[in-house]
């Protein structure tokens, strides 16, 4: 086969990722269930479907301590609120702690409406309600300190909340060993030379690589399951 591997109803194998990725961060993919796309036969009945951090980068645009932060966050809820299965897109719905406008908040909803499917009134309404998951995503109130997302599965009304603060991660400034927003700008307008580009770069994915790797608690996240 070619290295442009392509999809046909007759050949169900996915393409590769052909991104000619130089710099990325790894994490463990996220599997999760889609009805919808088992009903209309993308994959096998109960298989899941498998979301990578690639993935979110790419929706993103870019990496950052804030998509690694809402990609960790969103893999740790599901853990703990399906500890015996595949989550199940549509049946879960997310309360973002704050509004669209706050900083960062709104990248970081993007990454776990990517991966859960939960979005707001725009979402797909699904087949005759089958497959919906419009209505699922807000910004609101969460008790919680740090960045804090709510999740709630709609079939038995168990919740998690995670909250996330980058700096537990040593994160959140350049005295914490971050990389120099200095030579960031210096990248931006052509001036940083390679071993700069390179220093830079490193950096900054040696803190978003940090961040995937936390655990679920004692590090920058913390899960507490909710009534």
């Amino acid at each position: 086969m070619s290295n442009h591997e392509t999809t046909t109803a007759d050949s169900p194998t996915q393409p590769t990722d052909e991104t000619p990725w130089q710099y990325l961060a790894n994490a463990e993919p996220i599997r999760i269930r889609d009805p919808l796309a088992e009903v209309l036969g993308m994959v096998p009945e109960h298989e899941p479907l498998v979301v990578t951090f690639a993935d979110v980068a790419k929706v993103a645009g870019h990496a950052c301590p804030a998509v690694a932060g809402a990609y960790r966050s969103t893999q740790l809820a599901l853990e703990r609120l399906y500890p015996d299965g595949y989550p199940v897109r549509s049946d879960i719905e997310v309360i973002v702690g704050g509004e669209p406008s706050d900083s960062g908040l709104g990248p970081m909803a993007n990454v776990i409406r990517h991966i859960t499917g939960a979005a707001d009134e725009t979402g797909f309404a699904g087949f005759g309600g089958f497959g919906g998951r419009n209505d699922l995503l807000s910004f609101g109130d969460v008790d919680a300190s740090g960045r804090a997302f709510r999740f709630e599965r709609t079939d038995n009304d168990t919740a998690v909340i995670v909250s996330f603060d980058p700096s537990g991660a040593g994160v959140d400034s350049d005295a914490g060993g971050g990389p120099s927003m200095q030579t960031l700008s210096k990248i931006v307008a052509g001036a940083a030379d390679d071993d700069e580009a390179r220093g830079f770069r490193k950096q900054w994915y040696s803190r978003v690589q940090r961040i995937l790797d936390a655990p679920a608690d004692g590090g920058p996240f913390t899960v507490e399951k909710t009534g």
